[in-house]
């Protein structure tokens, strides 16, 4: 019965590579998503966007901390770059 003895499994899902934060109001504590792909951030970003409910919207690479998208300070790196 060795098998009910081994190690932790390896994770299934891939390691978070992008968090994109969006604040509503100024007050606001505001949301935080993370995604894997660099295709699926940016979606999220664009659909933010088109809804209009969100003051402030960034994205923030997590393996080195860049931002690659932040709406208020006009950083908006094309996709290529993420």
């Amino acid at each position: 019965m060795s098998w009910l003895q081994s190690g932790p499994l390896p994770p299934i899902w891939p390691e978070d590579r992008y968090e994109v934060r969006s604040y509503r109001s100024p007050g606001d504590r505001g949301t935080e998503d993370r995604y894997h792909l660099a295709e699926q951030a940016h979606e999220a970003v664009v659909r933010l966007r088109q809804a209009g409910l969100a003051m402030q919207i960034q994205v923030i690479r997590l393996h080195d901390g860049v931002t690659l998208f932040d709406l208020m300070a006009g950083v908006d790196q094309p996709i290529e770059a993420w």
